[in-house]
């Protein structure tokens, strides 16, 4: 399958450059989605007192699944 997009460019530089940097961004989700909740439980698990932290991580982490599940976003459909 082929598909060819075409853009005007400078009218459409944003258009183009989402399009273009779309690998760039779906990396970046997954890295919020996956990988950064790990690194933030391990840092917080390494401190004495963490005052609520993991329920701050928690709530970040809801509110960050929640908006790709109302966009739609699936990042292991984008990402693999």
């Amino acid at each position: 399958m082929k598909a060819i997009l075409e853009f005007n460019l400078p009218e459409d530089q944003e258009e183009y450059l989402r399009t273009t940097r779309a690998t760039d961004m779906a990396s970046v989700l997954w890295e919020i989605s996956y990988n950064l909740r790990k690194r933030a439980e391990h840092e917080f698990d390494a401190r004495e007192e963490n005052g609520g932290a993991f329920d701050a991580i928690e709530f970040i982490f809801n509110e960050i699944y929640g908006a790709l599940d109302e966009n739609n976003v699936n990042i292991d459909e984008l990402y693999t």
